[in-house]
């Protein structure tokens, strides 16, 4: 069952500026508004839930990974060995995942400056620190008690009126500001879109990335819009199995690049979502069994020289996985002879911007040969 999107709202500010203070004072407000209000918040201390002594506590010294503790007022999940990213933490999706979205009308986060979502910056001028919303276009609104200058970008909200940055909320809320993209919502509504427009590439698969988990979606020149249930999951550091859709599609394929998009993602942090694209021109290029050089400006000065992978086609199912994660390190785009092309973006778009713009100088190339033949 797909998990119902939240829409998510990040406070961010210096250490010892009110982050705390102000949700606090906040959250009555939303909830007198309708609100269902979900937080989360970054600890820098060790985790500390449980008491030595209790019987949950030597459950985990025993050696569980996860304990959960239920009582009549509510329920706890300990988790003794998360899954953490490259930086050593748990990636915000991965987190956001743990709520029951069901529940929720609104997510507020407090801290995990640097990811990527709506944020209020509260700044105070006691504080002494200089705002952060001159380096961060993520921040749509400042609660403060100093003066913006008149060219700032952000809203300004008073830090001392809860009613009127709940106001803000709401009202951003319901024109759509918050909502925030769900990584397999996302799948669906570009797949569907190349197959209406009859573009580049209608066949291949798409995959994106949330937290420690990935999900693809094969496309297919014909049959109806993919679906929910077209979709499979993985673990990105998990069981080469993955779960899901997929009805009619070949095993063996599947399973293939099931193992080449977790490997790209495993190697390359940045890479948030990947393209692999069946396209003819590119394909054939690929023939020439050495790195592809553009004739084309956009394609020379934006792909640059494109490595090409030789491989027959028994040896793609073990070689190619490690072999397209290697060169995807170095540069967003590779094509693998015969098949066609990958590429990884920081997002579908721009994956799907890189691999059609190789198809085109593919296929001005091919045409260019033509001519001078």
């Amino acid at each position: 069952m797909m998990q119902r999107c939240v829409p998510v709202l990040g406070f961010v500010a210096p250490s010892g500026s009110g982050k705390t203070t102000l949700l606090c004072k906040l959250m009555p407000q939303l909830r007198q508004r309708g609100l269902r209000v979900g937080c989360l918040k970054r600890s820098h201390h060790p985790l500390v839930l449980d008491q030595p002594g209790k019987d949950s506590h030597a459950l985990a010294t025993a050696g569980a990974e996860q304990v959960l503790l239920a009582a009549a007022g509510g329920w706890g999940l300990m988790d003794y060995a998360p899954r953490v990213g490259p930086d050593g933490q748990m990636p915000l999706a991965s987190l956001i995942e743990r709520f029951d979205t069901e529940r929720l009308d609104l997510l507020l986060i407090e801290g995990f400056r640097q990811e990527h979502c709506p944020k209020i910056e509260v700044h105070r001028i006691a504080a002494g620190k200089p705002p952060l919303y001159p380096d961060d276009p993520d921040i749509i609104a400042v609660a403060t008690d100093a003066r913006l200058p008149p060219d700032a970008a952000p809203v300004r909200l008073p830090i001392e009126d809860p009613g009127a940055i709940a106001d803000f909320i709401l009202a951003r809320l319901e024109g759509g500001g918050l909502a925030t993209a769900e990584p397999r919502e996302e799948l669906l509504g570009r797949a569907r879109g190349l197959r209406r427009a009859g573009i580049e590439p209608r066949a291949g698969w798409l995959s994106v990335r949330g937290g420690e988990r990935c999900w693809l979606l094969r496309l297919a020149l014909a049959g109806d819009d993919p679906g929910p249930a077209d979709i499979m999951a993985c673990e990105i550091a998990g069981p080469e199995a993955a779960d899901g859709g997929n009805d009619g599609a070949d095993i063996r394929i599947a399973q293939t690049e099931v193992l080449i998009h977790r490997q790209i993602y495993a190697a390359e942090p940045r890479a948030r979502a990947i393209v692999g694209a069946r396209m003819p021109y590119t394909a054939a290029v690929g023939f020439q069994g050495r790195s592809f050089e553009p004739l084309d400006p956009d394609g020379l000065a934006l792909l640059g020289s494109v490595p090409v992978l030789s491989l027959a086609p028994d040896e793609i199912a073990h070689k190619a996985p490690a072999a397209i994660a290697e060169w995807l390190v170095d540069q967003p785009v590779c094509i693998l002879a015969g098949q066609g092309a990958y590429a990884w973006g920081a997002d579908l778009a721009e994956a799907l911007e890189r691999v059609a713009l190789l198809e085109r100088s593919a296929q001005v190339f091919s045409l260019g040969r033509q001519t001078a033949v």
